[in-house]
């Protein structure tokens, strides 16, 4: 009885690593979305959301840090039995994918756009297309990923 109330603790902070995660990441898009707006119309604003956006990667760190130690947690409990599984394995390599692409697309896009908003006199240069072009892309990939994780997460795919 006690190592199942162990095992349902791993989960819960299994859960809330992912929708920390997620839901920041969601939170991001939304706050990048407003940007891409005020850039356009007031950069002052624009420069505001962009220092506010530098605060969200602590969050997600958080999230994922969450996710891998009770994921960790939960396959010592269980004696690694979900890793022979299929769905565990695809779910396993999405989320090394997930939190790939959002250190090294998300993250950086974001730290080059700051800084190059901090260097520039912050017009539309080619350099500022790219980061949004990159960032457009990225978070429908994010997402995607999110979705499948949570798929097969819940229907376990044998």
């Amino acid at each position: 009885m006690a190592s199942q109330m162990v095992y349902y603790g791993f989960l819960v902070l299994h859960l809330t690593g992912f929708v920390l995660f997620a839901g920041t990441t969601i939170v991001d898009f939304v706050a990048y979305r407003q940007f891409w707006k005020l850039f356009g119309k007031d950069k002052s604003q624009a420069i505001v959301i962009s220092q506010v956006l530098a605060k969200f990667p602590v969050l997600m760190g958080i999230g994922i840090i969450l996710l891998i130690l009770s994921g960790v947690g939960m396959m010592a409990m269980t004696n690694g039995v979900f890793g022979e599984q299929l769905w565990f394995r695809l779910k396993f390599g999405l989320v090394i994918i997930l939190i790939a692409n959002g250190l090294l697309v998300g993250r950086r896009e974001g730290v080059m756009l700051r800084r190059i908003l901090a260097e520039s006199n912050i017009e539309l240069t080619e350099a500022i297309k790219k980061r949004k072009r990159n960032l457009t892309l990225f978070y429908p990939i994010q997402f995607t990923l999110f979705f499948t994780i949570l798929l097969l997460s819940v229907f376990k795919l044998t």
